[in-house]
């Protein structure tokens, strides 16, 4: 039985409306009803998922900024990773301000040094302002920074998080997280291994969860489970990886509903 349904936000859950679709909404509802736990999963800030859930009405067990911040659905706090201040203004001090936009993220704030016109088009997707911070450079130790974000041209991207890899390997992993977006996280945080701790933490086993989303950044999700949901818009790398391509969340959780069925009639 799978008792852990565990979902995307950016690409999967959430449209660039911000406004999850009714029909995702009764699906999830759905699943609640059977017994499933729900867990959302998200390279976004762990306030912008509590909003999310607000409009779901609902409490769910929470990943955040790609796994370094783990909370159960009552809250608890079960995990937190951040960088060490030095490593974090190393990194900021390689990345190049005339190509990229940089966002520097801890639990509850997304920072920038420019509130440029590309900052105010990112806010139009986020439930709160970025925050102008033109000397976090050198005020990593305050900011405590679990994420760094670096969006820019597709192709610079990808060079510079080759780079990146290299330069940092043994100090931090990346993920392409949307196209044109790259997530520097300390190592061994994704969503996969935060899924681990929270799966210990409630006690289901990997094949009791399903897994649901659309970038790179799931891949970690997908490899942990044998029940994996892409969605149809992924890049076609990421749904090599899943065992499953649907249209909608909705379609992930009748898939589940149906395996469910299928394993009490069994029984």
């Amino acid at each position: 039985m799978i008792k852990l349904i565990v979902s995307d936000l950016d690409g999967t859950l959430l449209p660039h409306d911000k406004v999850v679709s009714q029909q995702d909404q009764t699906a999830l509802k759905h699943a609640v009803s059977e017994g499933i736990d729900i867990c959302l999963a998200s390279g976004r800030s762990d306030f912008e998922i509590v909003e999310v859930l607000k409009s779901l009405d609902d409490k769910y067990h929470r990943i955040s900024q790609n796994g370094a911040y783990i909370l159960t659905n009552d809250s608890q706090e079960i995990h937190t990773s951040t960088f060490h201040p030095q490593l974090a203004e190393q990194i900021f001090n390689e990345i190049p301000s005339t190509n990229f936009v940089t966002l520097v993220c801890n639990f509850d704030t997304n920072y920038t040094t420019d509130r440029n016109e590309h900052i105010l088009k990112l806010e139009e997707r986020m439930f709160k302002p970025i925050v102008e911070h033109q000397g976090i450079h050198g005020d990593m130790e305050s900011v405590k920074p679990s994420k760094i974000t670096v969006l820019g041209d597709e192709e610079e991207i990808l060079s510079f998080q080759k780079n990146m890899n290299k330069r940092f390997s043994e100090h931090i992993d990346t993920f392409i997280s949307e196209k044109q977006c790259l997530d520097i996280m300390p190592k061994n945080i994704s969503k996969g291994n935060a899924l681990r701790v929270l799966i210990e933490k409630l006690g289901y086993e990997p094949e009791e969860i399903a897994c649901i989303g659309d970038s790179f950044n799931d891949i970690p999700m997908f490899k942990l489970t044998p029940h994996s949901f892409a969605m149809e818009t992924a890049h076609e790398d990421v749904k090599k990886q899943a065992s499953t391509i649907v249209a909608s969340v909705s379609e992930a959780v009748e898939y589940v509903l149906k395996i469910n069925r299928s394993q009490k009639l069994t029984r």
